[in-house]
């Protein structure tokens, strides 16, 4: 008897960690690589590997210490991406991430979206546009969930998309 090909079934990787700072990185080339073998011939590895890294990047400082989980799931058969993170937050978190989420979602133009994340982002701080790169770039549509006292943000969408279209020519 013999296995079906993974071919035909969705693949996945699931990571549960404590992580520091220092594994961010290392986990966008772990699932870069990861996407590259489970979908040989597909050109989403990048944009994968970086929406996971955004959604990584949200959830570590709210963790307090405990787990983060990351969730990824590929279907070539299907045409579709799933990206689920979860970890422990306030509900004052959660609605404060929820109406940034809520406000990203409610542009219907990803890129109008993300320029102006980029444009009321302070300059002498860190973050505000990941939510709204994982939109645009990885042309990702996102919403978030609360269980109990985990979120969970899910990004999702075709595995073969097609290129972007952004002023003055395509983005890759």
């Amino acid at each position: 008897m013999t296995e079906p090909s993974t071919t035909t079934r969705p693949i996945y990787l699931m990571l549960r960690m404590k992580p520091p700072w220092v594994f961010v990185d290392e986990i966008r080339r772990f699932v870069e690589s990861f996407c590259a073998c489970a979908c040989p011939g597909e050109t989403r590895e990048a944009q994968v590997a970086l929406a996971v890294h955004e959604l990584m990047q949200n959830a570590i400082p709210h963790a307090g210490g405990e787990n983060v989980d990351l969730t990824l799931q590929v279907d070539p058969i299907a045409d579709r991406i799933e990206i689920a993170v979860s970890n422990p937050a306030t509900e004052e978190q959660f609605l404060d991430f929820k109406r940034r989420l809520d406000r990203i979602n409610t542009e219907p133009d990803p890129l109008q979206s993300y320029l102006r994340a980029m444009s009321e982002a302070p300059m002498n701080q860190r973050g505000g546009l990941g939510l709204a790169r994982v939109r645009f770039e990885a042309q990702l549509e996102l919403s978030i969930t609360r269980e109990g006292n985990r979120i969970t943000v899910l990004a999702w969408g075709r595995l073969r998309a097609p290129l972007l279209q952004v002023p003055g020519g395509i983005h890759v």
